[in-house]
């Protein structure tokens, strides 16, 4: 564990403790601030769709929504069109939605089950692993030689992280579990807390907002400023419940441009799971190390990006608000697809621990969809934020002299850590320290 105060005597990206090495820019220790250009322009979009997510490891689907041979999914990895397949044999395939004979759209469906896809235009015929098996009248058209395996479908390198489905078309890109780095200690205190692993229960949930997709990317990377501003009326009614009370809470950055932001009730000793069955705990504590209990014990929220466009949400808000509802700690995925510079597609899931009951399931999804969902309390006002900032960030004067601006707590770090745990641990709940590391790894990929 580094701990550091983010002043400028502290370099940030010099501190950073990783398995993989640190190989991230520093990040800034004087003033930050980002030009209004990358959240308006198309030449800036278009440069991150290739500099950032032709190159990245993106999530595409959990293992759960694709169970048995022939299911798959269609999702997009940035502008990206893919199909999310389990082949014939049990793999797990990702596939431009292209055929590779004239450019058609090859799959139309959002979810199904096939064992081949059919173009619709000229009748080429893929499996589901990708190979072309079928072109009508090859032989009389193209001759007996003609070599099918050069017309399989593009195929994007695919990994598994507890569940969790990331496929990148970099060949050279680092492996994911590589990628995640030292995040992946803190990722499976919530994805590792049953032996039987994780599903998404309730499947994908897709909408479209106006707004750059970073903004929400580096509103979950570690934005704790704006919650009682935007998010008041949400408090006033009581909708955060333990959440509100006191905590004390860190800010973390990793290699990759990857951040998480945790609290914790202060002033707790025992060792308890809030939102989890009392029942389970200890299987909890004997899926993670001692240091992950000791992380992640009495979390009140923990939310945060893995670099570009996944973020996450865990909060162990008790119940779904009905009568009856039990306790369930909430696990919420969300990825941002930039579809423009000013339109975000947006898929959520709930993930959920495989063996646990349903009552507990629907508990969680409650919380989610009336929290966290597209037309829920919180999503409303950060929606509305964004697509203000979308409005006004497209003006030329704006763009050329007014920057957004991130300086936000450089010198203030009120807490000392409670655990001993990897990355770079800045002991602030509301700082822009995050935000911070993700853009200079922003900037560098795109200014590099």
């Amino acid at each position: 564990m580094t701990t550091v105060d983010d002043s400028p005597s502290t370099p940030l990206g010099g501190t950073v403790s990783s398995s993989t090495g640190n190989g991230a820019a520093a990040a800034p220790t004087q003033s930050f601030s980002v030009p209004r250009r990358y959240f308006a322009d198309s030449s800036d979009w278009e440069s991150e769709l290739e500099r950032i997510f032709r190159h990245s490891w993106l999530f595409v689907a959990h293992e759960s929504e694709i169970p048995e041979p022939g299911d798959y999914v269609t999702r997009l990895m940035g502008t990206d069109q893919v199909i999310v397949s389990r082949t014939e044999s049990g793999d797990v395939r990702t596939m431009l939605n292209s055929c590779t004979h004239r450019g058609t759209l090859l799959c139309k469906a959002d979810v199904g089950n096939a064992s081949h896809f059919r173009c619709g235009y000229h009748g080429w015929t893929f499996a589901n692993d990708g190979k072309l098996t079928g072109v009508p009248r090859y032989r009389e058209l193209y001759g007996a030689d003609f070599d099918k395996a050069s017309f399989n479908l593009r195929a994007a390198r695919t990994e598994s992280f507890h569940g969790l489905l990331f496929a990148t078309f970099d060949a050279d890109q680092v492996s994911l579990r590589d990628y995640l780095g030292d995040m992946a200690f803190y990722l499976e205190c919530f994805l590792g807390v049953s032996a039987a692993g994780t599903e998404a229960p309730y499947g994908a949930f897709r909408f479209l907002h106006q707004g750059n997709w970073k903004l929400e990317a580096d509103n979950f990377s570690g934005d704790g400023y704006h919650l009682r501003h935007a998010h008041r009326a949400g408090f006033d009614l009581g909708l955060m419940g333990s959440q509100a009370g006191s905590t004390e809470g860190v800010c973390i950055q990793f290699e990759h441009g990857h951040t998480i932001r945790a609290q914790r009730t202060a002033g707790v000793e025992e060792i308890a799971f809030p939102g989890y069955p009392e029942e389970r705990w200890p299987e909890i504590r004997s899926q993670l190390s001692p240091a992950q209990v000791e992380m992640f014990a009495n979390s009140t929220v923990m939310h945060g990006t893995i670099f570009p466009n996944l973020s996450f949400l865990h909060t162990p808000r008790a119940g779904g608000f009905d009568p009856g509802d039990v306790d369930a700690a909430m696990v919420q995925l969300r990825v941002f697809n930039p579809v423009g510079p000013d339109t975000t597609d947006e898929l959520c899931w709930l993930v959920a621990p495989t063996d646990y009951a349903e009552d507990w399931k629907e508990s969680a999804f409650k919380t989610m969809q009336r929290q966290h969902g597209a037309t829920a309390f919180f999503e409303s006002d950060d929606m509305e934020n964004f697509r203000r900032m979308l409005q006004v960030n497209s003006g030329v004067e704006t763009r050329a002299r007014v920057a957004a601006n991130f300086d936000l707590a450089h010198d203030h770090a009120p807490y000392e850590a409670w655990f001993d745990g990897p990355g770079n641990i800045v002991g602030s709940d509301i700082s822009e320290v995050n935000q911070r590391w993700f853009y200079q790894h922003y900037l560098d990929l795109m200014e590099g």
